[in-house]
């Protein structure tokens, strides 16, 4: 559930990658070890030693062949060890920016490890259910901070009630929002957009454009957004049908709908 089995197989990959790696480099290094009863010819050696019938010059390449070959192997066995330190770095890394990155990490790595039930239990579950309910479209740290919990916590029962289907949840960025399941597909669609911020700004800007609109350069100008994160939100907007093209035309202004006239409605 959102991502947590993804982030177990990426560990265990990880993981099993590191240790076959340190587990091979170690054998090469038992394996390897020079050959103290051998002195291999130096430039120190007179004519004599190198015309020496006994030790003919294939032999000395063919030592120092394998002495070469037998460093070998722990250098491919590093691509292992870097490989593995990479998948955890991007892990960690993912989830200090993604909150979904986060929360998937936190139900696959904290959650196997709450196990004993407690009076808390149900208690903990219960108001996380009621928050949920009374503020449709909460993310996960607005969750967690209200009701005071820690991540570990409150992952785990938020996994426990959406496999129950008592909640749901999607992604919304970086952010991942929770709302409950007996929600109307109207109520779904208003409360995973929710007219905040930004997307309340383009909302109040156009309704002062009227049926002129503005287009998605003139929202940005006057927003002082950058073109991308304008889009998006006009994107969000226009599926929630707030916003509608003044024209058929591909580049048409955006003006209010009705709904979004309401939506500005106290």
């Amino acid at each position: 559930m959102n991502g947590s089995w993804l982030v177990r197989f990426f560990l265990f990959a990880a993981v099993a990658s590191i240790a076959f790696g340190l587990a091979s480099n170690h054998e090469a290094a038992q394996n390897g070890e020079p050959n103290e009863n051998f002195d291999a010819p130096t430039e120190e050696m007179g004519p004599a030693d190198a015309s020496d019938d006994d030790a003919p010059e294939s032999d000395f390449k063919n030592v120092e062949r394998e002495q070469e070959e037998a460093g070998g192997p722990s250098e491919e066995h590093n691509i292992f060890v870097g490989f593995g330190a990479g998948i955890l770095a991007v892990i960690f890394v993912g989830s200090g920016v993604f909150e979904v990155v986060k929360i998937a990490v936190l139900m696959a790595v904290m959650t196997p490890l709450i196990t004993k039930k407690s009076k808390n239990d149900e208690l903990n579950r219960g108001r996380i259910l009621g928050f949920i309910e009374g503020n449709a479209g909460v993310h996960f740290s607005a969750l967690r901070d209200a009701l005071g919990l820690a991540n570990g916590v409150t992952a785990h029962h938020l996994q426990s009630l959406e496999v129950t289907d008592q909640i749901i949840s999607w992604r919304d960025g970086k952010l991942r929002r929770y709302a409950a399941s007996h929600l109307s597909i109207d109520q779904r669609t208003s409360v995973a957009h929710p007219i905040i911020g930004t997307r309340l700004a383009i909302l109040e800007t156009l309704s002062n454009a009227g049926q002129i609109g503005l287009s998605n350069s003139d929202l940005a100008q006057e927003l002082h957004l950058s073109r991308q994160l304008t889009s998006y939100h006009v994107k969000s907007l226009s599926q929630a049908s707030l916003i509608e093209k003044t024209h058929s035309k591909r580049r048409s202004p955006w003006k209010l709908t009705t709904k979004g006239f309401n939506a500005l409605t106290p």
